[in-house]
């Protein structure tokens, strides 16, 4: 999925902006993708679009960490990959952990936008690295923002 040029990669921008107001937006993008954090008190939202490598999702939540956001594990997530077209490189998953740790202390929630089975995969898997999260999937983003509980 590439781009139609940088106006439209500065909409999909400004629409992830006004979707999460008053949060730190960090940025990465190729011409091929872009990946989208928003970090806010208790809340990370990401949104991966386009074929865009899956080691831009470890790097946005790496700026996140060193710009002050995510130092412990209060939080919950929306990760939106319905719009990815790349390919997953699952090693990914590893380094996400060890880029934004969650204790055992905590019972977040992280939903999961997904289009098919394989991504909803995903959620299976970080089940198993953050066995005290709650995980579900979507496939309608107002559905998981209640579930969230931040409708």
């Amino acid at each position: 999925m590439r781009f139609a040029g940088a106006a439209a990669m500065e909409t999909v921008q400004r629409t992830f902006a006004g979707k999460n107001p008053e949060a730190a937006i960090y940025t990465r993008k190729e011409a091929d993708g872009i990946v989208l954090l928003a970090a806010s008190p208790h809340r990370l939202v990401l949104y991966v679009r386009g074929a865009i490598g899956t080691e831009h999702i470890v790097g946005a939540l790496r700026e996140a960490r060193a710009g002050g956001h995510f130092q412990n594990d209060d939080f919950s997530a929306l990760v939106d990959m319905r719009d990815f077209t790349g390919v997953i490189d699952w090693r990914i998953i590893p380094q996400i952990s060890e880029v934004m740790p969650k204790g055992d202390s905590r019972t977040n929630r992280n939903a999961y936008l997904v289009r098919n089975a394989l991504f909803a995969m995903l959620a299976k898997i970080n089940a198993v690295l953050f066995p005290k999260t709650q995980h579900a999937t979507f496939d309608r983003e107002e559905d998981a923002r209640h579930w969230l509980g931040w409708a």
